[in-house]
């Protein structure tokens, strides 16, 4: 099976496409931060939310960083914990 990478072609549109997505996905992953980390939270409803937080966002990050390093883009430590710079 071809990769996401090798399946489309990247033009700056699309790369600015996937960048949008990736800081989406990462604002909702600082939200999930928070409740995990929020001690009034009983841990029995964080575990809850554990799976969804792996699956849902922490792979789909990390899937959008593997599609955009496959197409060259240059990414920053900066970038890939604070957001990605949209030209």
């Amino acid at each position: 099976m071809k990769k996401v990478s090798e399946m489309v072609y990247p033009t700056p549109e699309i790369i600015v496409e996937a960048k949008r997505s990736y800081n989406r996905i990462l604002k909702r992953y600082r939200e999930a931060e928070k409740f995990l980390d929020d001690p009034q939270v009983p841990q029995t409803e964080k575990d809850k939310r554990i799976i969804t937080f792996r699956i849902e966002i922490v792979d789909v990050l990390e899937a959008y960083l593997e599609v955009l390093k496959n197409w060259g883009v240059q990414i920053s430590d900066d970038e890939i914990m604070g957001g990605m710079k949209i030209e």
